[in-house]
């Protein structure tokens, strides 16, 4: 005959599996969320702004925020998406809404960026109930990274009097006009 708290563990862990059985965008919606990460690089080079998403159903990023000449393309996801809209920007789907998946969209930085901060917003939304959310990435375009060349002196200056009037070799000739 098992024990009083063998049997009490087993009707418990019973009621933990039925609260979980609701339909998967149930579940999701009520974490419904979405984190971003920023990226720092310079002129030319491609950068990933990293995503976390829960309750996801549909995710996609609104390019009209950065620069003309930037290009943003799509990363790897964890789950993949279950199919994409072809459409600029691409919308990534998740049918059925999905707990959290992870991934990143790849940013290549214009290579006449100024160096700054720029935004790009990172939109998802939940499964059928339209609620959605905006978490915006920085990212951080850094200066040039030469280094500076040693100067070499361009010539000689005359030395002044104390007197600080001009030397006899900076005197204007004298007017013959």
């Amino acid at each position: 005959m098992p024990s009083r708290r063998a049997v009490l563990s087993l009707v418990a862990g019973g009621t933990l599996a039925l609260a979980g059985c609701g339909g998967s965008a149930e579940g999701t919606e009520r974490d419904f969320g979405l984190t971003t990460t920023g990226a720092e690089g310079v002129p030319g080079q491609a950068v990933g702004v990293e995503l976390t998403a829960r309750g996801l159903g549909v995710l996609t990023y609104r390019v009209d925020a950065l620069p003309s000449g930037w290009q943003v393309t799509q990363g790897d996801f964890d789950p993949g998406p279950t199919s994409v809209r072809e459409m600029y920007p691409p919308e990534l789907l998740w049918e059925p809404p999905i707990g959290t998946v992870t991934g990143s969209f790849i940013v290549e930085i214009g290579p006449k960026a100024a160096p700054g901060d720029y935004s790009l917003p990172v939109e998802a939304r939940a499964g059928d109930s339209g609620q959605t959310t905006v978490s915006t990435a920085v990212i951080t375009v850094e200066g040039p990274t030469q280094t500076p060349t040693k100067r070499e002196p361009t010539g000689t200056q005359s030395p002044r009097n104390s007197t600080g009037s001009p030397s006899p070799q900076q005197q204007s000739p004298s007017g013959t006009d």
